[in-house]
């Protein structure tokens, strides 16, 4: 019995770090640290769990498991379970990675990237369109650049489109459709 004991209290242990773990790996993603977290706890939980028990494991307020909730449910990175007799929303970890991947977080990188397109295209199309004058400062925001200064700046824009091209290629590639 003690032995059972001692595994359940490693296992639990291990289960805490690896929840903190991957809590760190968003977080360095700049996605926050409750993201990983939840989606940690749910990946090793074989059972659906309700957002209340979610809440006490990760010792955060309902309100705030509820939002990492719809944020993950938003990747398909979760799913809602319905639990016959419960009321309660219930939650379960996908483990197919190539489902968040493909379903959840590839659009939504697709659609940032094609917004950011967007704006390199209007950008260079403001600054091709600049009269060029001596820098003079009536504020930070009017300033007018020289000849030199615009030459820079083009050159990061295009630097700038060049590298939206080639991502954009990327994520619309064949091979990276079959590997994910």
């Amino acid at each position: 019995m003690e032995s059972a004991t001692l595994t359940t209290r490693s296992w639990l242990s291990e289960r805490r770090r690896f929840v903190e773990a991957g809590g760190n790996t968003t977080h360095s993603f700049g996605l926050g640290r409750m993201i990983g977290r939840a989606y940690a706890l749910l990946y090793l939980t074989p059972e659906p769990m309700a957002l209340e028990d979610i809440a006490l494991s990760l010792s955060v307020s309902k309100a705030s498991a509820s939002i990492v909730v719809r944020q993950l449910s938003s990747w398909h990175a979760l799913r809602q379970v319905w639990i016959p007799g419960d009321r309660r929303d219930y939650y379960e970890a996908e483990t197919n990675f190539s489902i968040i991947l493909k379903e959840g977080i590839m659009p939504g990188l697709r659609k940032k990237l094609q917004s950011a397109g967007l704006q390199i295209e209007r950008s260079m199309s403001a600054e091709s369109g600049a009269v060029s004058l001596d820098c003079s400062r009536t504020s930070e925001d009017d300033r007018i650049f020289t000849r030199e200064q615009r030459a820079e700046l083009r050159r990061r824009l295009k630097t700038a489109q060049s590298l939206h091209r080639r991502a954009d290629r990327v994520l619309t590639s064949k091979l990276l459709s079959r590997f994910l």
